[in-house]
């Protein structure tokens, strides 16, 4: 019964947005399906943190994050809106969708860096860039086998917020090197 009401109140369920519940596009980020979905999310942000925190300095990955959760949150509800196959209570909680925007933000601002991608313990070395279809595909993927489980809206919303951000900030962060009105 505790759980409902925390549920209720912190996840984003379109019910309870529609109801008042105006604080659930952000609040939902906070809130986790258990510890390996907390642990999950802290992985995937410490993979892309540290790095965005050295370009974009804390005060924009704070905006970066809060912009992942808010586009995240849009990203659910018109697939919970558009997607028969998803029930109308259904809720979305965790930080997939900043996590999300962070590598969609990386990607953009560091295309040619070096990754490794962990593919069942395998490590594959590629270019930053390739990230961009290979995260394409795992999220209609995940929409076509587990349209229920997984909030793929959201990691979508989350990741085209990070892929315009961080061109927005790769724009900038050149307009600033060559003595533009960018800074």
């Amino acid at each position: 019964m505790l759980a409902d009401v925390f549920r209720e109140t912190w996840a984003l369920q379109a019910w309870t947005l529609h109801a008042g519940a105006v604080w659930q596009p952000l609040t939902y980020a906070f809130v986790h399906g258990g510890w390996a979905h907390l642990l999950a999310n802290l992985f995937g942000l410490a993979l892309t943190g540290a790095a965005l925190e050295a370009v974009l300095g804390a005060r924009r990955l704070v905006w970066l994050f809060a912009l992942g959760a808010a586009a995240g949150a849009c990203g659910f509800l018109l697939t919970v809106l558009l997607d028969p196959r998803l029930p109308a209570a259904m809720a979305c909680v965790g930080a997939s969708a900043c996590v999300a925007a962070c590598l969609g933000a990386a990607t953009t601002l560091a295309p040619r860096a070096r990754v490794t991608l962990w593919v069942v313990a395998i490590p594959v070395p590629m270019r930053a860039i390739w990230l961009l279809p290979l995260f394409a595909l795992f999220s209609v993927s995940e929409a076509w086998l587990w349209p229920g489980v997984t909030a793929y809206g959201a990691h979508l919303g989350g990741w085209l917020a990070g892929l315009l951000f961080g061109l927005c900030a790769a724009r900038r962060c050149a307009a600033r090197s060559r003595g533009g009105l960018g800074g």
